[in-house]
């Protein structure tokens, strides 16, 4: 298993730093690759010769359905070879039939281009006894599954059950660690909260998932620290 850094986590300290000094910390702190949540107003060319710089993968995108067609080019000389749809509203107003057949659309084009195309989940496809993850899955055949341990923990579903049940669609691990303040909380060091890390990366591991992906959405001390001592923890499960 190789790990790598959801670019999400460090929105904030790119804003203020630029991406090339996240790569930096990123590259530092032991990580092998980055998932993109944008593109920060760059070309793919200058991307491409940071993370070379940083020696850098780049394992996977967070692009919606209404955006997948746009960012192609971007994404296909990235060298991107998997997608993921980071947000559909169910629960929550979204029309589960028509945001389904959109996947479809976007899942033909990804194939067509020689890209995966997954779905990442919140806790929220499950609010009211629901499962939309399982349900976009079932939907939408051959889609795949980024799951995001933090959300299953808030949700209150047992992710490690919940992966062995999904394992043929599993494709990648968002590792993000749950504090005692809850969601809306500071993330922990990874394998120092209640989203049980280390015993999901177990399993991954054991699943043949290729990557773990740090995410954070709120990060309580020095970003570089946070990276390196998370990483830390990860790479036992290497």
């Amino acid at each position: 298993m190789k790990f790598a850094v959801q670019l999400y986590s460090l929105r904030e300290y790119i804003e203020k730093n630029g991406l090339e000094n996240a790569l930096k910390i990123i590259s530092e702190a032991g990580f092998e690759g980055v998932e993109f949540a944008g593109f920060y107003g760059m070309s793919a060319a200058e991307i491409s010769a940071l993370l070379k710089k940083y020696d850098l993968a780049p394992v996977s995108a967070h692009i919606g359905n209404e955006a997948f067609e746009k960012e192609l080019p971007t994404i296909k000389a990235l060298g991107i070879k998997a997608v993921c749809v980071p947000w559909i509203g169910f629960n929550h107003g979204a029309d589960a039939q028509a945001e389904y057949e959109k996947t479809r659309k976007t899942l033909a084009l990804a194939r067509e281009n020689g890209i995966v195309l997954g779905y990442h989940n919140h806790a929220h496809e499950f609010e009211n006894g629901s499962d939309y993850v399982k349900g976009i899955a079932d939907a939408v055949a051959g889609l795949k599954l980024e799951l995001d341990v933090f959300w299953l923990a808030v949700a209150g579903i047992n992710a490690l059950k919940y992966m062995e049940r999904e394992k043929d669609r599993l494709l990648f691990l968002h590792v993000k660690e749950l504090g005692a303040d809850g969601a809306e909380g500071v993330n922990p060091i990874v394998g120092e909260g209640k989203a049980n890390c280390g015993a999901v990366m177990e399993k991954g591991k054991a699943l043949g998932v290729p990557w773990a992906i740090l995410e954070a959405e709120k990060i309580g001390m020095a970003e570089a620290d946070y990276l390196r001592e998370s990483c830390k923890f990860m790479k036992k499960y290497q």
